[in-house]
């Protein structure tokens, strides 16, 4: 199955010092992080971008994560917000669950 684009903002609850995720709510369903599979960080410029500098720059930290249903997920946290407060987004589903 190819992956599923989703690109929908998330609730997520972390823990420890670098706020690695533990889970997610998405779409009224939580779902459980039994793995970080793979974390990196995107500090790049979007496509497009016209001006290069620290304002226009991602600043996003992006995880891969195996959930308790066996689903894989991409999901990243924007530091670089309008109102300076970190946002979560997920990315996408690369693989469906063993849940119905």
């Amino acid at each position: 199955m190819p992956p599923q684009f989703i690109s929908e903002q998330i609730s997520v609850t972390t823990d420890g010092e670098i706020k690695q995720p533990v889970a997610f709510r998405w779409k009224g369903k939580e779902y459980r992080v039994v793995e970080v599979i793979l974390a990196w960080f995107d500090w790049g410029f979007p496509p497009g971008a016209t001006q290069r500098d620290w304002r226009t720059r991602r600043h996003r930290n992006y995880y891969r994560v195996r959930t308790g249903s066996g689903e894989i997920f991409e999901i990243y946290m924007d530091r670089a917000t309008p109102s300076g407060d970190a946002q979560w987004y997920l990315y996408q589903r690369l693989e469906p669950g063993n849940s119905p």
